[in-house]
């Protein structure tokens, strides 16, 4: 199963309008001439793979430029690994957009091999364009599938070196160096290389190149390796914008929280834990944490992962969390202290209470856990972050100190003159204090006109101006 230019197409679906435009998709820095080509949308002709930016630039000079998001490509390949492994158990993931399917067995299923072949096509959303080749071992499959044209299943028939022979040796998976040699040599099909003794490539270029003869004759031993059906632990979390490594340790802590709270996950061992962190108009962040030790204590994974976000915390901007719990163990987890028996007994019993003051509550949750992330900070709804302390909630984590609207009548030089109070306007007796600030390096620049004022009852109200819209908000305090 081959989905070509797997890159492109995923930035095609989420890039529609672009369709028919030459897009450059870029490793690296798209501003640096250095930047390396590693798919271009069909619109881009005459550009290749590995081609600088600065070379792809000279064949279309308004190409649109987009910094490669690899964590995504993976995820979506991910994804057609998994939508065929609900055909067949037998699926081995190769390089990006590769995969390999073994139809015996299959037949009496699907009605045959063409019939297991659509069964696989089908199970692949459209935009992939799938390519299939079919054949007895996974190298003349993979040359078929590269052979076909468009979408649609290529067999193989029997003598197999006559149909490798007219191909390039360009698609042998042999290092660039040795296909170099070969084309230097005058090799330049696998017809070529089949009709030299495989003693002589074997002199010259080691097991490699007896590997590159016997694939070239049509011999290929190399067995597929299935890839496990396991299912994983995913939770997922929202949360504000926010600059403190703090926020995002908090939003983890709550997604391992509610990941180890799960059923599946309960009294179980997890092997790894793979973080996702992504925000519009930012290329996501990701890093995987292989434990030495299986853990089965989110507190224990919260103490590893927080040691490596705080080494070599995301350069860019967060508001999603993604955490996948994998190589869970069927082994149950050993209580390791009466002390932390207590606080898990202890924490039961707040989330129970929590969810029978809930009606009461009308649905909303009554307890909280608080956090101070950024004590520091200049706007107020950043220093504190709250999350229902229930682990089954799934509440976003929000801020604890939400300004709300407020209608402020202003004076000449645009301070508060009035303010509604209810239905009535009250009159500002005086201005307390004032401040504001601009901090326009932030990934959503804030910048606030604040007024502390005395709405006549002797009260302070803290008030702020919106430099951005224009509107008066009510700070709590």
């Amino acid at each position: 199963m081959l989905a070509t230019h797997l890159r492109a197409k995923v930035e095609m679906s989420r890039h529609r309008h672009l369709e028919d435009s030459p897009v450059l998709i870029v490793d690296g820095d798209p501003s640096a001439t250095r930047a390396l080509v590693v798919d271009h949308f069909p619109a881009a002709v005459g550009v290749r793979e590995g081609m600088t930016l600065e070379e792809a630039m000279s064949h279309h000079a308004n190409a649109v430029v987009l910094d490669a998001d690899e964590p995504c490509y993976r995820r979506a390949f991910h994804r057609m690994v998994a939508d065929l492994q609900g055909v067949s158990d037998r699926v081995e993931a190769a390089d990006l957009g590769t995969a390999y399917v073994r139809l015996d067995g299959l037949e009496g299923l699907y009605g045959g091999e063409s019939g297991a072949v659509s069964a696989l096509m089908s199970a692949l959303p459209a935009f992939l364009s799938p390519r299939v080749g079919v054949a007895d071992a996974k190298f003349p499959a993979f040359v078929a599938a590269r052979m076909r044209r468009g979408p649609g299943a290529c067999g193989v028939g029997d003598d197999l070196g006559t149909f490798l022979a007219p191909h390039s040796i360009d698609l042998l998976p042999v290092s660039d160096a040795m296909k170099n040699d070969l084309h230097r040599f005058g090799l330049h099909t696998m017809g070529a290389v089949a009709s030299v003794s495989g003693h002589l490539l074997s002199d010259r270029f080691g097991l490699e190149g007896l590997r590159a003869w016997s694939l070239c004759n049509g011999i290929d031993d190399s067995p597929l390796v299935p890839q496990t059906c396991e299912e994983p632990v995913v939770e997922h979390i929202s949360m504000a914008l926010h600059p403190a490594i703090e926020a995002l340790l908090m939003a983890v802590d709550t997604v391992l929280l509610r990941a180890f709270a799960r059923p599946e996950a309960k009294g179980r061992l997890a092997g790894s834990a793979h973080l996702l962190c992504e925000a519009p108009g930012w290329p996501a962040w990701e890093h995987s944490v292989r434990f030495k030790q299986p853990v089965g204590e989110w507190e224990s994974a919260s103490e590893i992962i927080r040691d490596r976000l705080e080494a070599d915390p995301p350069r860019r901007p967060v508001e999603d969390v993604t955490l996948t719990l994998s190589d869970l163990t069927g082994e149950s987890v050993a209580q390791l202290t009466l002390l932390k028996d207590a606080r898990r007994d202890r924490l039961g019993r707040l989330v129970e209470a929590d969810r029978r003051l809930r009606p009461l509550m009308r649905g909303d949750h009554a307890l909280y856990r608080i956090a101070g992330v950024a004590p520091w900070h200049p706007v107020p709804e950043m220093r504190f972050l709250q999350m229902p302390l229930d682990p089954s909630a799934q509440d976003t984590i929000r801020p604890l100190l939400t300004p709300r609207p407020v209608d402020v009548r202003e004076n000449s030089k645009g301070e508060p003159r009035s303010l509604r109070a209810g239905r009535r306007w009250r009159k500002v007796a005086r201005i307390d204090d004032r401040w504001t600030f601009d901090l326009w390096w932030l990934p959503k620049p804030v910048a606030r006109s604040y007024y502390r004022v005395d709405p006549g009852d002797g009260r302070l109200i803290t008030l702020f101006r919106d430099c951005t819209d224009s509107r008066w908000y009510r700070q709590s305090a």
